[in-house]
């Protein structure tokens, strides 16, 4: 029984712990009002679709694809994945 409780344990923080995998360019867009940004597909551990961090130009930041949250790329891409 404490062997199954264990492992019920380490797999709850595993999947609670989900973060990025990797980070691959996705290219460049545009918003409505003109300003140019840079995508990155982050993929995330447990996720089946890749999520979107984008960086506008001339800003060091880096924004999720709704600008709710911007700050430095790992920061905004382990939110990402927890979303």
């Amino acid at each position: 029984m404490k062997h199954v409780i264990a492992l019920l344990m380490l797999t709850l923080a595993t999947t609670a712990m989900a973060g990025p995998k990797s980070l691959k360019k996705a290219g460049t867009g545009e918003t409505a009002d003109g300003r140019t940004f840079n995508k990155i597909e982050v993929v995330c551990s447990g996720k089946k679709e890749p999520r979107t961090i984008i960086n506008f130009d001339g800003d060091r930041k880096w924004c999720l694809a709704d600008e709710s949250l911007c700050g430095n790329k790992m920061r905004v891409a382990k939110k990402a994945c927890k979303k």
